[in-house]
């Protein structure tokens, strides 16, 4: 399990190196994937203090501070708006290897979100709920709105909540409205596909 988690860590690694070091037009991915990692370090870790006692309360913490950084891992799929600044259709060597960065990037980043999701799901009950994955699918997707049209980030819920509670009610709007209910759409069946994916691989 240990030598596992060590893998997938230098395999994020290598790519971040890859993006870093070889001239593409995604090294924003850099930071994106940094954060998709976060929810999935803290899943780990709260898996890890369910077996303890005496770590209720920071278990709970850490799970709040794990609500707040999921949306960074889902918002990854947004970032195929991205492919526009290399054309959209696959003719040039550039762009091969281009799409591949950012299809990697994002992948990347959807399987930490889906993955933490199971793991706090097991944490707390075995499987998530039909009710708290739906839950869960919505407040991400406008967590996403609120990153990728106002540019709010996870922190500012602490370091600036003055300002996020008033850019969250700002921008109650038919287009926010149709964004969550799509996004929430496509979280909540990638959600419930990779939780019955899991249990057929476990059977």
């Amino acid at each position: 399990m240990k030598k596992d988690i060590l893998r997938v860590h230098l395999v994020v690694l290598s790519l971040l190196l890859v993006i870093w070091l070889v001239p593409t037009n995604y090294n924003f991915l850099i930071w994106n994937l940094f954060l998709a990692l976060v929810p999935f370090d803290l899943a780990l870790i709260i898996r890890y203090l369910s077996g303890k006692k005496g770590q209720l309360l920071l278990k709970l913490g850490l799970t709040v501070v794990w609500l707040a950084f999921f949306p960074n891992a889902m918002y990854m799929v947004t970032d195929f708006s991205h492919l526009s600044s290399i054309g959209t259709g696959l003719m040039t060597e550039t762009q091969f290897f281009n799409y591949a960065i950012l299809a990697v990037g994002v992948l990347m980043g959807l399987l930490f979100g889906l993955s933490s999701a199971h793991i706090i799901g097991r944490v707390y009950g075995g499987v998530l709920s039909s009710t708290w994955t739906v839950v869960l699918s919505f407040v991400s997707a406008y967590g996403i709105y609120l990153g990728r049209f106002l540019r709010i980030n996870s922190w500012e819920l602490i370091s600036a909540p003055h300002k996020v509670l008033t850019l969250f009610l700002t921008s109650l709007s038919s287009h926010s409205l149709v964004f969550v209910i799509s996004f929430g759409s496509l979280q909540f069946a990638l959600l419930v596909l990779y939780h019955m994916m899991r249990r057929i691989n476990t059977d």
